[in-house]
């Protein structure tokens, strides 16, 4: 059939077990790949996760990356050493808001969460002792002017389709704290501070990192924007 099919991500896949894993696999995944002429995806890594997936030839699957909206301008602004504003996208449970809690616990900071927390996230927050604010709901220039005010972006996700968040701060001109590994390392280039996201001490040293080393922060911002 003359079907393209879009596949943004395999999230739904890596984060169910069992039989519901199974049915959707088929329902979502398997079945519309194998009807579809064309397959194309957002990155690299989603590629990969289709193909390991679903077996579909890689010469049928086209990556298109994410475009990102113009309204997205460079905004330069002094870095709060002493109290720095990190800003964090999104609560789905890819997003690691749990172990950025305790990574940050006992670093001086503002906390913005974009999104709107479990109650398990709030516990980790309220546990951790760090001072955060939260924003359910956000229009396209409310979220902009998060970016313009954070400090530090932190988008230790476990795993991403592609992961808009890192090249927004980039185009705004923040540093970047992201994950080593799924999409993120691609999409960030070496415009970015690369941790594992499963290693709370990993991510604390990461934020710390470009917190007290302005040389490596301006570099990792320098490079973002190219």
């Amino acid at each position: 059939q003359n079907c393209i099919l879009t596949v943004l991500d395999c999230a739904d896949l890596v984060q169910t077990k069992g039989w519901k894993r199974q049915i959707r696999k088929l329902l979502w995944f398997d079945l519309p790949v194998w009807k579809a002429a064309r397959v194309t995806t957002i990155s690299e890594a989603a590629k990969r996760d289709v193909i390991a997936l679903t077996g579909c030839r890689e010469e049928k699957i086209e990556v298109v990356p994410v475009a990102i909206s113009e309204q997205f301008q460079r905004v330069d602004r002094s870095f709060n050493a002493a109290c720095p504003r990190i800003l964090q996208v999104g609560c789905a449970i890819n997003k690691n808001v749990e172990r950025l809690a305790s990574a940050i616990a006992g670093i001086k900071c503002k906390l913005s969460i974009a999104g709107q927390p479990t109650s398990s996230q709030l516990t980790a927050l309220e546990k951790s002792g760090v001072d955060f604010e939260y924003f359910p709901r956000l229009s396209d220039a409310e979220i902009r002017a998060q970016y313009v005010a954070a400090d530090v972006v932190a988008f230790a996700s476990t795993y991403e389709g592609f992961g808009m968040p890192i090249i927004e701060a980039q185009t705004v001109g923040r540093v970047v704290v992201t994950s080593n590994c799924s999409s993120m390392p691609e999409v960030a280039g070496d415009g970015a501070l690369l941790v594992d996201p499963l290693d709370v001490q990993s991510i604390r040293a990461g934020i710390q990192r470009v917190i007290s080393d302005a040389a490596t922060r301006d570099s990792l911002i320098r490079r973002g924007l190219d």
